[in-house]
Parts: C-alpha cells; sequence; structure tokens
C-alpha cells in the first residue's frame, strides 16, 4: 500500500529542470473518480439503512404500544356503565391486573399529568418528562407518542390516551411505556454488521484496485521505459509481450514503431550515404575536367567540347538531385503544391527526351521515342511533370546496360493519357517492387541514387490526380508508367 500510495513521481519540463507531479496519475484519478465515490455510497447508503431501519423498528414499537393501549381503552366503555363510585375502582383493579405488564407500563393520569396509579406498583417519579400527555391535550383526538428518554436515561416510547368522558373526578386518561432497549441492541447490532460490511468492500475496493491498477501502471512503466529508449535512439530494444488485452496490442504497437523507426533511421543513413555518394561523383568529374580545360585551354577544341559536355551533363545531374532534395523537403512537411495550368503534355515530354538524348548516346544506350503528331492538352505544372520525366529517364538511362535501349511511349483513352518509359536494365527484385517509391528506399540490386525521387514523382502525380506505377522483371528491366485525366474541350 505504500507504494501504491506514498510513492511520489516527478516529471521533466526542460533544461534538467523536475517538478513533483503528485502521486501518481493514474492512482490519484482512482482514487478520485473510483474510491471516493465507493466512500461516499456506502457513507450514504449506510445511513441512510442505518435511518430506515430506526425509525421502522420505533414506528413498530410504537404501533406496538399503540394496539396494546387502544385495547386497554376499549374497556373503559364497561368501566363507564358502573355506578361513579365503581369507576375508580374498577378501572384501579385494570391496572393493577394489565396482562402485559412484563412488556408496558399502563397508569392512569390526572387532568395536570401527574400519574395515580402504575400496573408496576412503584410510585412515578415526579421529574418525569410527559410530552406525550401535553401533546394529547392539544390534539383532536385526545391521544398523542412520544419517543425519548425517561428521568434516569432510560429510552421509552410512550403513548397518552385521553378520556372524552372523565373517569370520577381525578382520572384524566391512560399513559401507557415501553423500554426500547432491546429495539436500541438490535439496532446497535445491525450497525455494527453495516459498518463490518462496509469496511469489507471498503478494503476489497482499495485492495482490488490497488491490483488492477498496479496491472496498467507497471506495464506502462516499462512501456515508457522502453519507449525513451527508443526516443533516444535505441531502436533494437523491444517489450517482453505478456498481454492479451489492449496493453498487449499498445505493446506491439511499440514494437512495430520501433521496427518502423529502425528500417526509417537505416534508410536515413543509406540515403545520406548514397547522397554524398551522387553528389561526389559528378562533383569530382566536374572538378577534373574544369582543371583538364584550364590546363589544355581552347586550342584542343574536341577535348574542350567533350569536357564542356561532360560538365553541363553533370551540372544537369546535380540540378536534377538538388530540386528533388527540395522538393523531398517539402513532401516531408506536407508543403509540395502545384501550379495547375492547360499545357501540352506530348512538348513536355518532347524536351524532357532530347535533354536525355546526349547522355543515353554517351553512355552507349539507344533511347527510342517516336513524337505523337496530335497534341494532348491536360491541365497540369509544366515544371513539375518535365521533373516527373526527368527521373523516369534519369533512371531508365542508370540502371540500363551498355547496349541496351530506353523506349518512351505514349498512349491514350477517352479519358487520360499514359506515358509509359521501358528500359531493358537490371530490373527490380519481386520483393522491393512494392516499395520502390517509399522515401529512401533503395532496392537491393541499386548501386546508385538517392532513394527519393520515384517519392517525390509519386507525389507529384497524386497531386495532379494521376497515377504511377512501376511493373519490372529482374533481369528483363523495368516499365514506369504515369497517367494524366485529359483536359475536357
Amino acid at each position: 500500500m505504500s507504494r501504491l500510495f506514498g510513492k511520489r513521481d516527478y516529471v521533466e519540463i526542460g533544461h534538467g529542470i523536475k517538478r513533483k507531479r503528485g502521486y501518481r496519475g493514474i492512482t490519484r484519478r482512482w482514487i478520485i473518480g473510483s474510491l471516493l465515490w465507493v466512500i461516499l455510497i456506502l457513507v450514504v447508503g449506510a445511513s441512510v439503512s442505518i435511518i430506515f431501519l430506526r425509525e421502522s423498528y420505533y414506528n413498530y414499537a410504537r404501533l406496538s404500544l399503540l394496539r396494546s393501549i387502544e385495547r386497554v381503552y376499549s374497556e373503559v366503555p364497561t368501566a363507564l356503565e358502573m355506578p361513579e363510585s365503581a369507576r375508580e375502582r374498577a378501572l384501579r383493579t385494570m391496572v393493577q391486573e394489565f396482562s402485559e405488564r412484563e412488556k408496558y407500563e399502563l397508569m392512569t393520569v390526572d387532568h395536570n399529568g401527574d400519574v395515580m396509579l402504575t400496573s408496576s406498583g412503584f410510585t412515578y417519579n415526579p421529574n418525569e418528562p410527559l410530552d406525550d400527555f401535553f401533546m394529547a391535550v392539544d390534539a383532536p383526538d385526545l391521544s398523542a407518542s412520544m419517543v425519548g428518554y425517561s428521568y434516569n436515561g432510560e429510552h421509552v416510547v410512550a403513548h397518552t390516551k385521553l378520556f372524552s368522558t372523565p373517569i370520577g373526578s381525578q382520572v384524566a386518561g391512560i399513559r401507557m411505556v415501553t423500554s426500547l432497549r432491546q429495539v436500541d441492541e438490535q439496532l446497535t447490532g445491525i450497525i455494527y454488521i453495516l459498518i463490518i460490511f462496509c469496511v469489507l468492500v471498503l478494503l476489497f475496493s482499495i485492495f482490488s484496485g490497488s491490483y488492477f491498477i498496479r496491472s496498467i501502471a507497471l506495464p506502462i512503466r516499462w512501456i515508457g521505459n522502453t519507449a525513451k529508449r527508443i526516443s533516444s535512439g535505441d531502436f533494437d530494444v523491444r517489450i517482453d509481450n505478456k498481454y492479451n488485452d489492449e496493453i498487449g496490442d499498445l505493446c506491439d504497437i511499440i514494437n512495430d514503431m520501433a521496427v518502423g523507426l529502425a528500417d526509417a533511421d537505416r534508410m536515413k543513413n543509406d540515403f545520406i550515404s548514397s547522397i554524398s555518394h551522387e553528389l561526389r561523383t559528378p562533383l569530382t568529374s566536374i572538378r577534373g575536367w574544369g582543371e583538364t580545360l584550364l590546363t589544355v585551354g581552347a586550342d584542343d577544341r574536341e577535348t574542350f567540347e567533350k569536357g564542356m559536355r561532360i560538365i553541363t551533363g553533370e551540372t544537369d545531374r546535380l540540378s536534377l538531385m538538388v530540386e528533388d532534395l527540395l522538393d523531398f523537403s517539402k513532401l516531408q512537411t506536407g508543403r509540395m503544391t502545384v501550379e495547375k495550368v492547360p499545357i501540352d503534355i506530348v512538348a513536355e515530354l518532347s524536351e524532357a527526351v532530347m535533354t536525355f538524348e546526349k547522355r543515353a548516346e554517351g553512355l552507349g544506350i539507344k533511347l527510342v521515342y517516336e513524337e505523337p503528331a496530335e497534341s494532348d492538352p491536360v491541365l497540369a505544372d509544366r515544371n513539375r511533370m518535365r521533373q516527373v520525366f526527368s527521373n523516369l529517364l534519369d533512371n531508365a538511362v542508370k540502371y540500363s546496360r551498355r547496349g541496351g535501349s530506353v523506349t518512351v511511349l505514349v498512349d491514350r483513352d477517352d479519358r487520360q493519357i499514359f506515358v509509359s518509359i521501358k528500359d531493358t536494365g537490371v530490373g527490380i527484385p519481386g520483393e522491393d517492387l512494392s516499395r520502390v517509391s517509399e522515401r529512401f528506399f533503395r532496392a537491393g540490386n541499386s548501386a546508385t541514387g538517392s532513394g527519393i525521387g520515384l517519392a517525390v514523382v509519386k507525389e507529384i502525380m497524386s497531386l495532379h490526380d494521376g497515377t504511377l506505377t512501376i511493373e519490372s522483371e529482374l533481369g528483363a528491366g523495368t516499365v514506369a508508367r504515369v497517367s494524366l485525366p485529359l483536359l475536357r474541350q
């Protein structure tokens, strides 16, 4: 119990500063939301039960007393029929021979409320409270009851019934009193039982609640510690899932998150490594040919032209990678936008193909493209679509072998235009095909590339209400196909 209620928690609020958070949140919420309500219900329920039982027992004692005094009172008409000299004697006999004297004290009272005769034969104490007599005097039916205490502190119930026709010159009515000691003893026993019951219920609530809280708090603490380790970069840690409930589901989610973060971290590291290599290669080539051109000058025309072509080609590669990086940053933050205007998509495709013709020729790859005669207007962002075609052509040329070919085809139906770029390169393994357009992902046989080009293409096509599909056969080549809705005239 000390571990449940006594331990305080601390929370870091920044810069190493910690503040007390009081008792643990789950325990505190349980105390406020459950235990206090249980205590309140028990207290209210026990109090109402005690009050109800007390009133019921006292009412039963009062009704029993009333029935007895009514039986005695019913014998009074007989006494009234006697001569006046015999009335008081008959009444005295009735009191003295009262059959229930062991349970009740029967007495006669005069007009001042003084007790004249009792069934026990003892003289009545003048200090005895007679509230019921005075209430009966004012009552319409000349009858009243009271529950109170006698002069010696005994708990009693009393009832006075006055005669409408006096008997003799002194007797004004009869009064009956009985002790409530046995009733109070029974009530006390019931109260003890109720208290014991409430204590048992409260203890059961505390221990069951404590067990339930510990069954939640301890796993959450383990999960929290594991999450902290994951947040600090330890993606190999896992939670031993022993639960077949919501906590077990949370453990599985945390473990899956760790696996996903580990994969993302690995892909990020591969991305940084590959993009560094991708940037270093064209920069090295540009610097090398720049130094060469500075050495040979413009006199060696053939070398000069070759070097400038290579520098220009490598610069285009750098520009494409930088554009991909900038677009990837926008993709990560959800800020990538397009400005759609009516354009001739075939014209944009043709310009992109012309840009790659020299590069493909230099690598010994045949670029096959026959420009369609018809114009195909679409609603799209000109620069973004050129970026899509450049990325797809760059991949096709990059992964094709010397002597291979890259074929660009345009097709259409009544609603869409399709652009397919097919290469005869290395292809993509089947297990990687569904993930090649994910961020940072690189296929197992990929030697170069940043892993973000196809992710950017997919996002651009999505923003244009278009699609990107990849079909590939390992060792036979790949077909990348994009579709765009035609602009309705």
